[in-house]
């Protein structure tokens, strides 16, 4: 094999949607993301999956990349849950954006600090990503999951297995009558 291929073989992994569309979906190892056109087969995936009425409400609230952005995530974790996890998860990829929607709207609501949210600051009634829309917390569980499956070539690891964090972290335990020699 030339350096090449096998330096291809070391790079990308591949997340194979083995249960709904059989498409074949590759990641980058060093970036722990999408390439470029397994980017734009995920973002299609989802306006396939997303019920029509939900995808024209959500074009009256976010802008087209903010959308697809969003639905980026939700259909890489939905592909993980469904095809990798064990027991598999199924997600409404329409239903999670209408619910990170709706946590944006309250917290548009909420703010009360000069420049309101992201809709005030813009003057319009679209939200923007990096301004206030996060993912929800069962897509960011499930988008760690993925991460840690990118990385590590395509193992699957236990759901309670430790983080990179958690294996990393050093624990200190001090006497309960340390205090430190000299002050700051």
């Amino acid at each position: 094999m030339d350096e090449f291929g096998e330096e291809y073989g070391r790079r990308f992994v591949l997340l194979v949607d083995s249960r709904a569309s059989n498409k074949a979906f590759q990641f980058d190892q060093a970036l722990l993301m999408p390439t470029a056109g397994s980017y734009r087969a995920l973002v299609d995936l989802a306006r396939t999956e997303i019920n029509p009425r939900i995808m024209r409400y959500l074009s009256q609230r976010w802008s087209e990349g903010t959308i697809e952005s969003l639905s980026f995530f939700a259909v890489a974790a939905a592909v993980y849950a469904r095809s990798v996890l064990d027991p598999p998860i199924n997600i409404d990829i329409g239903r999670t954006l209408l619910r990170t929607i709706a946590a944006c709207n309250r917290r548009c609501v909420q703010k009360t600090h000069p420049g309101g949210g992201c809709r005030a600051a813009r003057n319009s009634m679209r939200h923007h990503l990096p301004k206030c829309i996060k993912l929800p917390s069962e897509i960011s569980v499930i988008w760690g999951y993925l991460k840690r499956y990118i990385a590590t070539g395509g193992a699957v690891c236990p759901s309670d297995a430790a983080g990179v964090q958690e294996a990393m972290k050093v624990n200190i335990r001090l006497r309960s009558d340390f205090s430190p020699e000299g002050s700051c």
